[in-house]
């Protein structure tokens, strides 16, 4: 699956946050050819950046994770939507994209992109017929899911006029108290035999997503909490196996919190499957929201993910001693597990920094110290908490080098 990525030829302009004044305009091409760096060439902060060496490192961890253990990756690109990123991880080994919906497909698809799993029900009409269409091209594969008889009745009425197309689905399997998905596994077979009667429909597997199994964690309780999920959906594919036309059924679930967890449960499937982690926060990780509950932890250093987002932002005012307020808000960081968490400054030269942002309003932090003085005009870099609500607050992300030099930038399509 090679992408059509966007001409590197494209201007940047103003609408593109914390970029140099003297850079709109110009191609990102001829940008890069400046060799900017963040700190020197007249950026404007608050600055979100990439860090290309703990990307690159991510990608590669993640694929020879899923090669040790005999795994597919699919990997949630909702994360990020940047189709530079996206084709890394496919250079790298992925099978496929996850999404949460046909619009981020639809995106993908634009790109060059052909395979993608829907994380979600469908139930929009002339997206099913999409999809039904898409299907039907040589190469091109879009699977979601189907939880209820309500969606395969939705389904059915959507096709019902399409003389040619293609379903693909998994059934995805849920938990009480949780998000989507099949609570009682009876209805899975009330779905199998609805889906039977129609020869346009697929079932290719079993689905489900362990990372927001209610009191999910990595203390006793919450194991087994996650265990006893992934064993429903190892007892769901059981259920759906004989209606699999493949060699193989898909069992897929996999967040970037518990695949480990995932792993040891599905490995437990004896008969033959293809097993799908659909993982997407690895893929630039973070200090606070995974970074302090993932399967790598335990691992050596240089077999853990490394956190490849940072925020940079200045200093606006220290009004009163052992406060700072510094120039960036929730308009630019996720902050729905943590709030960033200061790891570096620079006056000059870049120094490693400790403090606490206490509290975000929309356009300001309020930052903690500890001990240490900032002056207005100084800039602090922090570490963020859960990726997933960070990069929708950046158009045009910055990659840089060790030094901080810009190397490429990355372009979100939220």
């Amino acid at each position: 699956m090679k992408a059509i990525l966007r001409n590197e030829n494209e201007c940047i302009t103003a609408f593109h946050k914390g970029f140099p004044l003297a850079s709109v305009g110009k191609s990102v091409s001829a940008f890069i050819a400046e060799k900017p760096n963040i700190f020197s060439s007249g950026f404007q902060f608050p600055l979100m950046i990439l860090r290309e060496s703990a990307l690159n490192h991510n990608i590669k961890r993640m694929a020879d994770y899923c090669s040790s253990i005999g795994a597919v990756l699919a990997p949630h690109v909702k994360t990020s939507m940047a189709p530079k990123l996206a084709q890394m991880q496919i250079n790298s080994g992925a099978w496929a994209l996850t999404v949460a919906n046909f619009y981020q497909a639809s995106v993908f698809l634009n790109f060059g992109f052909r395979r993608f799993i829907i994380g979600n029900e469908v139930v929009e009409p002339t997206a099913i017929q999409a999809i039904g269409k898409i299907n039907l091209k040589p190469d091109h594969q879009i699977i979601f899911y189907l939880n209820s008889m309500a969606g395969l009745e939705i389904l059915k009425s959507s096709i019902s006029k399409l003389v040619e197309c293609k379903i693909y689905v998994l059934l995805e399997i849920g938990v009480e108290n949780g998000r989507t998905g099949i609570r009682e596994l009876s209805l899975a077979s009330e779905i199998l035999d609805g889906v039977a009667k129609d020869d346009r429909i697929e079932v290719l597997g079993v689905s489900g997503f362990e990372g927001i199994v209610p009191e999910g964690a990595r203390n006793l309780l919450g194991k087994e909490k996650i265990r006893s999920f992934l064993r429903k959906i190892v007892l769901a594919a059981k259920i759906v196996a004989p209606h699999v036309k493949n060699e193989k059924i898909i069992i897929s679930a996999g967040g970037s919190s518990f695949f480990d967890f995932v792993m040891e449960e599905f490995q437990k499937h004896s008969a033959p499957c293809t097993v799908i982690l659909r993982s997407g926060g690895y893929v630039s990780h973070d200090h606070d929201g995974y970074g302090i509950n993932y399967p790598f932890l335990s691992e050596v250093k240089q077999k853990q993910f490394y956190p490849a987002l940072e925020l940079w932002s200045q200093v606006l005012s220290c009004p009163e001693p052992g406060l700072a307020l510094l120039n960036f808000g929730k308009r630019d960081t996720g902050n729905d597990v943590n709030n960033p968490r200061p790891i570096k400054k620079f006056d000059g030269k870049l120094k490693n920094f400790t403090a606490e942002i206490e509290k975000l309003n929309d356009q300001h932090g309020c930052l903690k110290l500890m001990g240490e003085i900032l002056n207005v005009g100084e800039i602090v870099g922090m570490g963020i908490s859960h990726p997933c609500t960070n990069f929708d607050k950046w158009k045009l992300i910055p990659l840089v080098d060790n030094n901080y030099n810009v190397i490429d930038c990355i372009e979100t399509d939220f």
